[in-house]
């Protein structure tokens, strides 16, 4: 019973916008996002597919991936502080992590932690569709992206980076994760949706 109530409230939650939705104040949105977090999915690349986990454990936000699902994947963690400065705590290998992190792409979700501890997420954005979740779609500058061609887009109900738009084509594009492949849990209910069945 139990679990069927959590899957209701999920397929609920993950349901698409629906037309003429109102814009979300991100800045009110952001400091009410669960403080925890777990997802995984796939990253198709053109000659592998990636296996893809983010999480969120507070002031932690992290990521393994970057590799075909079999092969040994890397990790990389970003901690944000209550003003908004971030630093590394897990740092991949072959990658330097002296200065602060600038996190882009399916590590968007410190960048937005980040921005909205400092107070600077000033601007009411539609959510749109993206297979069967809702994506806020946000402008890659106010995370302190230079010169972007990609905006991140974060899942509404917590905040995962899952996909990314590009501005010329006005598609998803880039390091996207495949809707269909993506299981959320936020404090232990599963949330899995799935294309139907033909």
């Amino acid at each position: 019973m139990v679990r069927r109530f959590a899957l209701a409230i999920g397929l609920l939650a993950f349901a698409g916008a629906p037309a003429g939705a109102a814009d979300t104040d991100l800045s009110q949105w952001a400091m009410n996002l669960p403080e925890r977090f777990t997802l995984s999915g796939s990253k198709v690349e053109p000659t592998y597919v990636a296996a893809i986990d983010i999480s969120r454990d507070g002031d932690v936000v992290s990521i393994l991936g970057g590799a075909p699902a079999w092969a040994e994947r890397s990790r990389e963690a970003v901690a944000i502080d209550a003003g908004g400065a971030m630093r590394h705590v897990v740092c991949p290998n072959g990658m330097t992590c002296n200065s602060p992190p600038t996190p882009a792409g399916l590590l968007s979700t410190a960048a937005l932690i980040s921005r909205s501890r400092a107070g600077t997420l000033h601007a009411s954005i539609k959510a749109e569709p993206y297979g069967h979740f809702s994506v806020l779609c946000v402008p890659a500058e106010m995370l302190g992206i230079s010169r972007p061609i990609l905006d991140p887009c974060f899942e509404v109900t917590t905040g995962a980076a899952i996909a990314q738009k590009n501005r010329f084509s006005n598609r998803f594009d880039g390091p996207s994760l495949d809707p269909v492949t993506l299981t959320f849990a936020t404090d232990n209910a599963t949330k899995s949706p799935k294309e139907p069945a033909p």
